[in-house]
């Protein structure tokens, strides 16, 4: 991978327990096993209690009447590395940082579980919200939305519930910036598809929110019907010439060709 794309976990290393003892978050670098341990522990220990708090919270919903009235909607804003590939937190393009859970309970539609495999993006919580309250729909924002009062750049995902294998979007999308030691910001643009991972590391305008020029410069591609866990980079390898040609295209085009044509 591109160095660029690593991430040295400065969140973790903030604690004194970890900062001076085992390094300074350089790729390769390792925690001792027992730390490693200690850490995931916490962090199980974190999702129990999470899922508790959600558990008295449905809870009371039943104990109140209102949980066939009410709308829950349960989201994490990032998945979280616990030291696979030796990353930990957040902040990078891989899979493990970018798969988070997004589930909704509608009542009177999900009441017998749901579970879908298609592509759906945070940004579609908004206008499926809005569609299982029985609200307007939200329209879609136009390329310029800055005088827009209210608009989305999702796609509700309420339709799923009847039809949850139904031709949905053609990947997810998702970027995650980084600043380079000589001072310059550079994003990294990356799409999901249903076999492969592309990501184009490009230099960028934090002030107006786009790319500088058209190179892509550090490019990573994994596949994930030979590596779901994305340990072999092969953007630029024998053989992925063209499938890196038609990611790049998928990426470039962005999610607004990626909706589904309904």
């Amino acid at each position: 991978m591109p160095e660029v794309a690593w991430t040295d976990f400065s969140e973790l290393r903030s604690y004194k327990d970890i900062n001076t003892q085992y390094g300074f978050g350089g790729i390769n670098s390792t925690l001792p096993d027992d730390v490693v341990i200690d850490l995931r522990r916490a962090y199980y220990a974190a999702i129990s209690h999470t899922d508790d708090l959600v558990g008295q919270v449905m809870q009371a919903l039943e104990d109140e009447g209102l949980s066939d009235s009410t709308i829950v909607s349960f989201w994490g804003d990032h998945g979280w590395q616990i030291g696979e590939h030796g990353e930990w937190c957040k902040h990078t393009n891989f899979e493990i940082a970018t798969h988070a859970p997004m589930m909704m309970h509608i009542p009177g539609i999900t009441n017998s579980g749901v579970t879908t495999e298609v592509f759906t993006e945070f940004v579609d919580l908004f206008p499926s919200l809005a569609e299982a309250a029985g609200l307007p729909t939200i329209p879609l924002c136009p390329e310029d939305s800055r005088s827009i009062a209210t608009c989305t750049e999702g796609k509700s995902f309420v339709a799923l519930a009847s039809n949850p294998t139904q031709p949905w979007k053609l990947g997810s999308f998702s970027q995650y910036p980084r600043m380079l030691i000589d001072g310059n910001l550079v994003m990294g643009y990356t799409v999901r598809t249903d076999k492969y991972r592309y990501t184009e590391w490009r230099e960028y305008d934090g002030l107006m929110f786009t790319p500088i020029g058209d190179a892509s410069g550090d490019v990573e591609l994994y596949d994930h019907v030979k590596d779901p866990d994305e340990n072999v980079n092969v953007a630029d390898k024998a053989g992925y010439t063209e499938i890196q040609k038609d990611m790049k295209r998928i990426l470039r085009a962005g999610w607004r060709k990626a909706l589904p044509v309904m």
